[in-house]
């Protein structure tokens, strides 16, 4: 009998690895953070967002693309910047679907938001690292490539948990204050974010293939500092991404406690990294304060 051998394409590796490697990250953060929250609803938060990336596009964005095109002329200028608006418009909405629960919305509070903003933010980029690469895995130029090629997507994939994280914080943190604001802070932030992918388009200007993709990533660098900010001074009251990452250290020679540097040599809960005190370079691990808002300092 003649055996059939289906080949994966590569292209889904490397969305295993990525998924692995976010749950990794960001699992241990969302659970360490010390804003109260009732961690079953959390969770399921970031369940019910799984999908809805592509439930979005599918359902929402394609339909309404078909209309726009129909509409305006697939020439136009008008139609042109209103696809610049399809994500923030309909991937904004989907994330703020947990809250038809009424448990989840009424645990949402100004003092843990930004704990239910990371769970998800985390649950709706797995959900669009899968859509990426469905959509990859049918492009005939990738078919070839080995899973180890995909250094690209790996990167950006992780990149969008962050902005994610930081375009729903907006709206989480309007819930309890005012969210219209909250809202289209969140819109307004996640179409900023893909602005510069409109260089990469004909519509550029004058700007050469190297210059556009420079620009791209150089934005892409400031904007994930700028979103790990954000997200740092939501859970803390200032600017601490290392603290939001790697939670509080204490040097083991001057004993004096500290924020760590988002960069060092990670070996899981073991970091090696200078003291900004002593200015001596050492092994830490979490202090008991770890992952605590202000209050706990």
């Amino acid at each position: 009998m003649e055996h059939i051998h289906l080949k994966v394409p590569s292209i889904y590796y490397a969305a295993m690895i990525t998924t692995v490697v976010a749950m990794v990250i960001f699992g241990p953060l969302i659970h360490k953070l010390r804003l109260p929250v009732n961690e079953r609803l959390l969770w399921l938060a970031a369940i019910l967002v799984l999908p809805l990336q592509p439930a979005a596009f599918y359902y929402v964005r394609v339909p309404f693309d078909h209309w726009a095109a129909a509409h305006l002329g697939t020439g136009s200028a008008g139609y042109y910047w209103l696809k610049t608006c399809y994500a923030p418009l309909t991937e904004e909405p989907a994330k703020l679907v947990p809250l038809l629960i009424p448990a989840i919305r009424q645990d949402i509070r100004t003092d843990n938001f930004v704990r239910y903003a990371l769970a998800i933010g985390l649950g709706f980029a797995i959900g669009e690292m899968w859509f990426v690469a469905e959509r990859v895995a049918r492009a005939p130029e990738f078919a070839g490539l080995p899973f180890y090629q995909f250094g690209g997507y790996f990167g950006e994939r992780l990149m969008t948990c962050v902005f994610h994280s930081a375009f729903v914080s907006l709206s989480l943190w309007g819930l309890r204050r005012n969210f219209p604001l909250g809202f289209a802070g969140a819109a307004a932030a996640h179409w900023l974010g893909n602005f510069p992918l409109l260089l990469l388009t004909g519509k550029s200007g004058g700007f050469s293939k190297a210059w556009r993709v420079g620009i791209v990533e150089g934005w892409l660098m400031v904007y994930f500092l700028a979103a790990l900010a954000l997200l740092s001074c939501f859970a803390f009251g200032r600017f601490a991404p290392g603290r939001l990452f790697f939670g509080r250290r204490r040097c083991p020679e001057c004993s004096q406690e500290y924020d760590p540097p988002l960069f060092a040599v990670n070996m899981g809960p073991k970091r090696y990294e200078r003291c900004p005190h002593c200015r001596k370079w050492h092994w830490t691990s979490r202090t008991r304060a770890n992952f605590s808002p202000p209050a706990s300092n």
